[in-house]
């Protein structure tokens, strides 16, 4: 394993910001993923680069020295670029709603077409459609829900990369929080903390599985932030994905019954320079990602252990899964 000029940036950007979160904002990636990109890092060097507490993140002996080098390589590495930009391909552009593959799909774009990613992440699936549609993005990589799928603009195409119960982040001293699995009629009463919009019907998605449960939930529309906050005062439950890191403070636990469920769905323009088979390959490190870096989490790797019949990825590319459909 090897220190990749994506580590170098995410290290150069929390040295700047001065907070992960500010980090991530500038990246334009997920705080997650600049979390695991970090860690990553400093795996590879041996120790802490940077000290996080109550006012941020401040570089440690070995984050200066890590940072001023990053600074260099970085700025050469930019030269460089500039100086071959008349020769060399420019960067492929793609969209993605937040997503635990964010951070793969950065590294396997350079890997598929020879070119780095330039990826635009936000929360409203549809708006990465339409600018996928009018040739401004090559490929997106969207969340999606049950009976809620975004509709396809002409010459879009999709191919489905998993399919994923939702599990739910309560606070550490929640009565639930110690459970294995956790019915969802048992939420009732509680405020459920969710990072959506309008258009990815996700509200919907959770309504109908309450309902279904028994129950009409009490759904507040909050920042990722705000959300988390929340659940680890215990004034919230959060739908959280299930490769969800451990966070202090909150506790991760599955439904019974995987009622809420998220599919990860990769798009692309007919046409476009993702071609039919750059897409397969694509699609291919996609799935790979989701075993091994995604499914990685204890919780999860329990769940799957549990629940066997559960295929979260198909077999070959199709435009829809069915992670319990057999043969």
């Amino acid at each position: 394993m090897e220190l990749e000029f994506r580590h170098l940036r995410v290290v150069r950007a929390v040295a700047d910001a001065g907070t992960l979160t500010a980090a991530a904002a500038g990246l334009r990636m997920t705080q997650p993923s600049v979390t695991e990109a970090l860690q990553r890092a400093e795996r590879i060097l041996g120790g802490p680069l940077f000290r996080r507490g109550a006012h941020g993140a401040t570089p440690t002996p070995l984050g200066e020295v890590v940072t001023a080098h990053a600074r260099a390589v970085l700025e050469a590495l930019d030269r460089f670029g500039a100086a071959a930009g008349r020769t060399s391909p420019g960067a492929v552009r793609f969209g993605c709603t937040p997503s635990m593959l964010l951070a793969s799909l950065s590294a396997l774009v350079p890997e598929v077409l020879g070119a780095e990613a330039e990826v635009r992440t936000e929360l409203d699936g549809v708006a990465h459609l339409e600018l996928l549609a009018d040739s401004r993005l090559e490929g997106a990589l969207l969340a999606e829900f049950p009976e809620r799928e975004y509709p396809l603009p002409d010459g879009v195409r999709r191919v489905a990369v998993a399919v994923e119960p939702m599990f739910v982040g309560l606070g550490d001293r929640h009565r639930l929080a110690r459970c294995t699995e956790i019915d969802l009629a048992d939420l009732a009463g509680e405020t459920w903390g969710a990072a959506s919009t309008a258009r990815d019907h996700f509200g919907d998605h959770l309504a109908q599985a309450c309902r279904r449960a028994g129950f009409d939930p009490d759904i507040r529309i909050m920042d990722a932030t705000e959300a988390l906050q929340a659940a680890e005062m215990g004034r919230a439950v959060l739908p959280v994905m299930p490769g969800s890191r451990a966070r202090s403070g909150m506790a991760v636990v599955p439904l019974a019954g995987a009622p809420v469920r998220m599919a990860t769905t990769l798009f692309r323009r007919a046409g476009g320079v993702l071609g039919p088979a750059d897409a397969e390959r694509l699609w291919a490190g996609l799935v790979e990602a989701q075993h091994q870096v995604v499914q990685r989490p204890p919780v999860y790797r329990a769940w799957l252990h549990r629940h066997p019949e559960w295929t979260t990825t198909p077999s070959r590319p199709v435009p829809r899964h069915d992670p319990l459909a057999r043969g």
